[in-house]
């Protein structure tokens, strides 16, 4: 009887044991959560970042892959009104297309036959700023890229209420951030504007970002602290929310005529005030 006695007080749990286990066991769980819960955050902030991406490279494929099919003849047969214009945030240029299925149908003779269709294309893309509206910081609303494309032969005959004549969609509202710089074979420029010879540029850096544009930035207040013939590329701070990539133009000008047109152009302005101050 003794003996069972003390058998049975080496089996009994004390307070404090029990104590004990509960803290360790609710220290376990906390600690399981916390680990779950930081998994899941850094699953979530990877997801959308793959999500960012693959939106961002999808603008920059497809805009790069129109800027590589840019026209750079002289001629082409009648009057356009640019070949390829543009400034930090908006560019305009003429380029090719591919033919539509639609064109490679045999049609009957009974059948109606569609409107004629061309290659050429003038494109545009430029970020939709509502001037109209303003943020809490003051800076103005911008609900993305905004891509017009004119589908006729003559530029300037287009009717604005045909919508084959005349296209304009926002692409990716997520992204408001749009930058473009112009290499022509020498130095990078933010303007590009050349009218004569073969007007295009050697390279094309784009730039697309999800941190919309503040008005310092529309104002290019950053040029004054980062200027083009120091930081070609830009501001060397880092930017996670911007996505950039250098298109290279096929139909630019070997010999660069773009680049000795640029400069013509600049000693013809500077000689032009020079004269004037005389």
């Amino acid at each position: 009887m003794a003996k069972r006695r003390r058998n049975a007080r080496r089996r009994a749990i004390s307070l404090l044991e029990v104590l004990i286990s509960v803290t360790l066991a609710a220290l376990l769980f906390t600690m399981y959560f916390a680990f779950t819960e930081q998994a899941m955050k850094s699953r979530d902030a990877a997801a959308a970042r793959a999500e960012q991406t693959q939106i961002a490279r999808q603008v920059l494929d497809r805009l790069s892959m129109e800027l590589r099919g840019t026209l750079g003849m002289e001629q082409i047969g009648f009057p356009v009104q640019a070949r390829l214009i543009g400034d930090r945030r908006t560019i305009k240029f003429l380029t090719t297309a591919l033919p539509t299925p639609e064109q490679y149908r045999i049609y009957r003779q009974s059948e109606d036959l569609p409107p004629g269709h061309h290659d050429i294309r003038e494109i545009e893309y430029k970020l939709w700023v509502d001037s109209e509206k303003t943020t809490e910081a003051g800076d103005p609303v911008i609900g993305g890229i905004i891509r017009t494309e004119k589908q006729t032969l003559n530029q300037f005959l287009v009717d604005e209420e045909e919508p084959e004549q005349l296209r304009q969609d926002l692409w990716s509202h997520e992204l408001c951030y749009l930058e473009f710089r112009y290499y022509d074979g020498a130095q990078w420029s933010t303007v590009w504007d050349v009218t004569e010879g073969n007007s295009l540029p050697q390279l094309v850096m784009i730039t697309v970002g999800f941190k919309a544009a503040t008005q310092a930035d529309l104002d290019d207040s950053d040029l004054e602290t980062f200027p083009v013939d120091e930081f070609p590329f830009g501001d060397p701070m880092p930017h996670s929310d911007r996505y950039s990539q250098i298109v290279r133009v096929q139909a630019a000008d070997r010999f660069f005529s773009s680049r000795f047109q640029r400069v013509g152009k600049q000693l013809s302005s500077q000689l032009g005030v020079e004269g004037v101050k005389q």
